[in-house]
This record gives C-alpha cells, structure tokens and sequence, in this order.
C-alpha cells in the first residue's frame, strides 16, 4: 500500500482505485469515496524528503499506532481529499499536459480505464 493510500484512509476516505505513475518521482492518482461523494484526488511523490510531501512530514520510522502521528496522518489525508475532483476535471488536467508529460498520457488512459471511457 502506498504511503498516500495509507493517509486518505485514515483520513476516513475508502480507496476505490490508487495508481502511480514515475519510478523514483512522479504522480499518483486515486479514486475514492469520502463524504459521500465520489472523486479523484492526486499528488505527486520523490524520492527524498525535499521532493515528497510524505517523506517530509513523517520520518521512515514512523510509529503509525502513536496517537499524535496518527492524528497527523489523518490531517495529511485530509490535504488532498479537500480537493476531490470529478472525472472531467482530473481528466482535463492530465489532457493538458500530455504534450510534454507522457507520465500524465499514461495517468489520462488509466483513469479512462478506470471509468470504463
């Protein structure tokens, strides 16, 4: 599971769908149910504490059973699940940018399969 799945869960969001996309950086893409609503949520990753949201805030140790870094996990969550998008609009913001990123090409086809378009 990734370490952004991980967050929107306890952020009480139910991942339908969580997708990544680049090797050591890059973006994720997931689908979830929060609030009763559906949506889409998004985010990139690196591989350093510099260049990832995650690895800044919380340490590799991390003891996720600790009620202050789950507290903290739960607010990270909450980050991106206030910035749930529809289809049409995760969709156009990957179409846009698949000129000159082919790892939003990759993401766009995804979501389309997905949602079965």
């Amino acid at each position: 599971m990734s370490d952004y799945q991980r967050a929107l869960e306890a952020a009480g969001a139910r991942v339908l769908s969580f997708a990544h996309f680049g090797d050591w950086q890059g973006s994720w893409v997931a689908l979830v149910e929060y609030q009763g609503q559906r949506g889409w949520v998004q985010g990139s990753f690196g591989s350093c504490d510099y260049c990832d949201a995650f690895q800044s805030e919380f340490d590799w140790d991390s003891d996720f059973a600790c009620e202050d870094v789950q507290d903290r996990l739960v607010q990270f969550g909450r980050t991106y699940l206030d910035d749930l998008q529809t289809t049409e609009q995760v969709l156009r913001q990957y179409d846009d940018a698949a000129d000159w990123d082919s790892e939003s090409a990759d993401a766009a086809l995804w979501i389309r399969k997905v949602e079965g378009l």
